[in-house]
């Protein structure tokens, strides 16, 4: 008889830890409902980016077929031009400039 109350309280004991690490440990109820929540957002926002990468790599894929895009990106950015064209370059004043 007192090997099974000593069982049964080893068995109360057990639960009680259990029931206070479901609620109130680092392993809670609580906790998971968080972590769950945030890892929703981050889904969302994985969505979201992965929505933008598409776009800009179709974009990209775009005017890299693209030759018009390809003459224009050389001549406005790296100013290049053909052999029998001049390149004329004006300098832009600020309005508050001193004269």
């Amino acid at each position: 008889m007192f090997l099974a109350k000593i069982l049964i309280g080893l068995f109360l004991t057990l639960v009680t830890i259990t029931f206070y690490s479901l609620y109130f440990g680092g392993d809670s109820k609580q906790t998971y409902l968080d972590i769950h929540a945030e890892n929703q957002l981050l889904i969302e926002s994985n969505a979201d980016l992965s929505k933008q990468n598409n776009l800009l790599e179709l974009e990209i894929q775009s005017k890299q077929q693209n030759d018009m895009h390809a003459e224009k990106f050389a001549r406005e950015q790296l100013n290049l031009i053909y052999k029998d064209e001049d390149f004329l370059s004006f300098e832009t004043k600020k309005p508050n400039a001193p004269q």
